[in-house]
């Protein structure tokens, strides 16, 4: 920082693609947040670079209409990845459910909608993997809703439709999710 001024090259910015996906995936949920979520993506660009402060209002147009937001983030997540798949570019990028989770933990998927410093981006990592026993384990670093990023996982991995079971959780450690699959 230079006098109070935020040198864009030190904040996290997000994919316009990644912050219409969400809004997007509110309305078509008929999360209680849709009407706020349709007004704000008004002046969204798909293609534009916004600071991560733009993604934390949006989110919190989420959080602040429920109670147990847990569920909801989850939902939108799933949403957000099925559209991604089946009206975005998913099924050029991905064939089958595991290929999506290599892709998303890899080059390819969260690191192609965030930019800025690791230290302000974090990670997202697949640390285990186990085809045989169907079992990963992703742990993520990145300022994002954890909730969220199950449902990420959940909906990227389904969408393909060659899965017939995942389930993602984090109770033990908030940032490590587990990702079991048939």
């Amino acid at each position: 920082m230079n006098g109070g001024i935020v040198d864009p090259m030190d904040e996290m910015q997000v994919h316009g693609a990644l912050m219409v996906g969400f809004a997007q995936a509110c309305v078509n949920l008929n999360i209680v947040a849709g009407q706020d979520a349709t007004r704000f993506i008004g002046g969204l660009q798909i293609n534009d670079w916004y600071p991560l402060s733009q993604w934390e209002k949006l989110q919190e147009l989420v959080i602040r209409s429920y109670g147990n937001v847990d569920p909801i983030m989850v939902k939108v997540g799933i949403a957000m990845m099925h559209g991604w798949y089946h009206f975005g570019p998913g099924k050029s990028v991905v064939k089958k459910g595991i290929s999506f989770l290599h892709y998303q933990t890899g080059s390819g998927g969260f690191a192609s909608v965030v930019r800025g410093p690791e230290s302000v981006v974090g990670s997202f990592e697949l640390e285990q993997f186990d085809k045989t026993r169907g079992i990963a384990v992703v742990h993520s670093t990145t300022p994002f809703n954890r909730k969220m990023e199950c449902g990420v996982i959940v909906g990227g991995m389904t969408a393909p439709g060659d899965i017939d079971f995942v389930d993602v959780s984090n109770e033990a450690d908030p940032d490590r999710l587990v990702v079991e699959f048939h």
